[in-house]
């Protein structure tokens, strides 16, 4: 085996002593294939790669780890005690480089120890979403891809022995597809998408019904288009098993769901089930599905407005039946710890409707009661309302989202995943409009993003309209992990150089130089566990 490899492998890496020998250039990485022929390895290389994986440097050692998970050459089983002890290893970079390896270890080896502990290691990766770079690395094992230099299940005939085969495997990818706390569906999806033996599978098939119901848009359609392929052309129990989640989901599932599954099976999208009545404060009885109103849009950003102070006082200080006031707002108060519960903003949301003017929502009393009546801005001037003034003018940011929603705005996130808005104003949309090292803001890039899709401020002050702070607040929803906040894609991408060690990298480089110590992050962080509504 020719070892001119060596020194390229390790990205220019100076290493002492017999590695220098080894330096030519004009070698490509090879990339492995899990079915080609061992060959003897030459002991001087064995030896080489044995050095480099106990070198006290971490770049050495991740190198030679990513040589030897791309080269079927290069295995021997004289190295893989140290590939198990590098599991252990103080940096990420090298532990998941570690992990990427133990795919080639269990297919030469599934029925030895060496194996057993392999697939172990890869399922307690997998497992575990608290380390989301590990269990990355173990989904692309699972899936056998060759894009990170592991193994590449399609080169060659069929292994006897692949991850996929393997039941515990089968049994833990439904399971993590099940789970909604999961933040792995969406690249489990694309696993189950690129493997007929899944799909062949209807403890599989079921999981990603289970999926329709995510809170993420996009994986509910990856799910939704994934399902109806399966429906379409699967096996005759996998047909089985997902035609009739397919029907289900055409009679109860988001709009989109339904658009996709009607178009693919050919069949009309039922009229929607009235939502039980609420009894509004007034007493009438309202069903919310008869509203042309979104509910979703009103806890986020309307519902939060009636705890806010203006000039030391708030709407829930007088409009409660718990106050003496005449008039007809009545909406419950929040709890004690100032966030509204779910329960109480269906009846908040039907309460609301008596101070609206549905014929022309412009004269609702709910717009014009706070705003000032000599507003010297703008055509509408507000009513005496006996708690003063909110609104300065029609331009104001809180009367702009009230205004938007009675004009139709909408939101994508449910209420039960909704984060503070007001905290994302004050300390999370500047992080995306401040310049970083190299003078340019994420706004800068990820205007043509398709997940964190960031919209600019429509104007040099700096002022975003009703749909860019819909926008930018629940694009940032997309990339967050509630279960693991450091794993979020929002803290994790920035603060992750373009090429990453860690298996993730970042087209824009490192955002934040002092990265986790950060303002941007700390906040990040912080946002992610302040929920809009109080847990039940």
């Amino acid at each position: 085996m020719n070892k001119s490899w060596f020194p390229r492998a390790l990205w220019g890496v100076v290493i002492v002593g017999p590695l220098l020998l080894c330096a030519h250039a004009g070698w490509a990485v090879p990339q492995r294939g899990i079915t080609e022929p061992v060959q003897g390895a030459d002991r001087e290389v064995i030896r080489l790669i044995a050095a480099s994986l106990a070198s006290p440097q971490a770049d050495v050692r991740q190198a030679a780890l990513e040589w030897l998970a791309r080269d079927a050459g290069a295995d021997d089983e004289r190295l893989i005690p140290a590939v198990f002890h590098l599991l252990r290893d103080k940096k990420a970079g090298v532990r998941n480089q570690a992990l990427a390896n133990l795919g080639w270890i269990y297919e030469r080896h599934p029925s030895k120890r060496s194996g057993r502990r392999a697939l172990l290691a890869i399922e307690k990766a997998l497992a575990n979403p608290a380390d989301h770079a590990a269990a990355l690395v173990a989904v692309d094992l699972v899936r056998g891809s060759a894009e990170r230099g592991e193994y590449d299940e399609n080169k060659g005939g069929a292994p006897r022995e692949r991850l996929l085969s393997n039941p515990g495997i089968q049994k833990l990818v439904a399971s993590l597809l099940t789970s909604r706390e999961s933040s792995l569906r969406p690249e489990l999806l694309q696993v189950v998408e690129s493997s007929g033996l899944l799909q062949s599978l209807p403890a599989v098939v079921e999981a990603v019904g289970e999926a329709l119901r995510d809170d993420d848009l996009t994986v509910r359609s990856n799910a939704t288009d994934l399902l109806i392929a399966i429906g379409l052309k699967g096996t005759p129990a996998a047909r089985a098993k997902a035609h009739p989640l397919l029907v289900a989901a055409l009679q109860e599932g988001d709009p989109n769901v339904q658009l996709r599954i009607s178009r693919a099976l050919q069949l009309p999208i039922p009229p929607r089930k009235a939502a039980p009545p609420v009894l509004s404060m007034s007493g009438e009885k309202v069903s919310a599905s008869d509203l042309p109103f979104d509910f979703n849009f009103f806890t986020a950003f309307v519902q939060p407005l009636f705890a806010k102070k203006y000039g030391g006082e708030a709407c829930v200080d007088c409009h409660t039946p718990q106050a003496n006031t005449t008039g007809k707002f009545r909406v419950l108060a929040p709890r004690a710890d100032g966030h509204f519960a779910l329960e109480e903003s269906r009846v908040n949301f039907v309460s609301v409707l008596a101070v609206v003017d549905r014929e022309n929502v412009e004269k609702s009393k709910l717009l014009l009661k706070p705003l000032d009546p000599r507003a010297s801005e703008g055509k509408l001037h507000g009513e005496t309302h006996d708690g003063g003034v909110s609104w300065s003018n029609q331009f104001d940011p809180d009367f702009r989202l009230v205004d938007g929603w009675l004009k139709g705005a909408k939101l994508e996130i449910p209420p039960q995943s909704q984060l503070d808005f007001a905290y994302f104003v004050e300390h999370v949309e500047p992080i995306f409009s401040t310049p970083g090292p190299d003078g340019f803001a994420c706004i800068n890039c990820h205007s043509t993003h398709a997940i964190l899709h960031l919209e600019s401020p429509e104007t040099r002050e700096g002022s975003f309209s009703i749909e860019q702070i819909a926008n930018n607040y629940q694009s940032a929803h997309r990339v967050i992990d509630e279960a693991a906040p450091g794993n979020s894609f929002i803290v994790r991408k920035p603060t992750s150089p373009r090429e990453g060690a860690d298996g993730l990298a970042h087209a824009g480089g490192i955002r934040w130089t002092d990265k986790k110590e950060s303002w941007q992050y700390r906040s990040l962080i912080t946002w992610i566990g302040k929920r809009n509504l109080d847990a039940q």
